[in-house]
C-alpha cells in the first residue's frame, strides 16, 4: 500500500518542481523603475515608486486605495505606479525584485517599515519620500499608508510637491484618506 501512494506522491512531487521552473524571476528593480520612469516621461507624469511586500498589510490598504473608483481615474492623469517588493519571509524570498533593497536604502527607507515609497520625475530624479518630515526639516520616520492626520498632512504634501496633480485631484485623495475606517 504504501508502494503504491508513493508513486503518485513522487508525480506531484515532480509536477510542482517543474512548475516552478517555469515561473520566470521577478524582473529587477532597476528595470522596473526605468520602465516607469521612460513611460512617465513619455506620459508628462510623475512615477510613484512602492516598496512592499507579500505579508504587508498596510501596503494592501494602500492598493486598495489606489485602486479604489474614486481614487483611481484621478490618480492614473498623473502618476505611474511602481511596485518593488523587498522584506519578503523566506518562504516568499523568490518573489523579491533583484536590487530592491539597494533602492529601498538609496531612498532612505531601509529599516523604515512598508510600505515605503517615493515620488520620483521622469529621469528618476527623487522629488519626494514617504519619511515625513517636520516644519524644520528633521526626518520623522515613515508614514506607510497614511492613515492618522499628520501621515495624511504629509502625503498631501507629497502629492503637491511629487506630482502634477490638479489641487481638485489631490482633494479627491485627501477626502478617501480621511474617511477611510481602517480600525483601532
Amino acid at each position: 500500500m504504501k508502494r503504491a501512494l508513493l508513486l503518485p506522491a513522487l508525480l506531484l512531487a515532480a509536477l510542482g518542481s517543474a512548475q516552478d521552473a517555469d515561473v520566470a524571476a521577478p524582473p529587477s528593480a532597476d528595470a522596473l523603475v526605468a520602465a516607469a520612469c521612460a513611460q512617465a516621461k513619455k506620459e508628462n507624469k510623475t512615477v510613484f515608486l512602492v516598496f512592499h511586500a507579500s505579508w504587508c498589510g498596510w501596503c494592501k490598504v494602500m492598493d486598495k486605495m489606489l485602486a479604489s473608483e474614486a481614487v483611481k481615474p484621478v490618480w492614473e492623469k498623473s502618476v505611474v505606479t511602481v511596485h518593488v517588493t523587498v522584506l519578503e519571509d523566506p518562504a516568499h524570498k523568490s518573489l523579491e525584485n533583484p536590487g530592491g533593497d539597494n533602492w529601498l536604502e538609496k531612498l532612505g527607507g531601509k529599516g523604515q517599515g512598508i510600505p515605503y515609497s517615493a515620488f520620483l520625475d521622469g529621469d528618476g530624479k527623487v522629488l519626494v519620500t514617504s519619511d515625513r518630515e517636520d516644519a524644520a526639516g528633521a526626518k520623522q520616520g515613515n508614514i506607510g499608508h497614511p492613515a492618522k492626520p499628520e501621515e495624511i498632512a504629509w502625503f498631501e504634501h507629497m502629492l503637491k510637491v511629487g506630482t502634477k496633480m490638479s489641487a481638485a485631484d489631490r482633494g479627491v485623495l485627501s477626502t478617501y484618506l480621511k474617511a477611510q475606517k481602517l480600525g483601532g
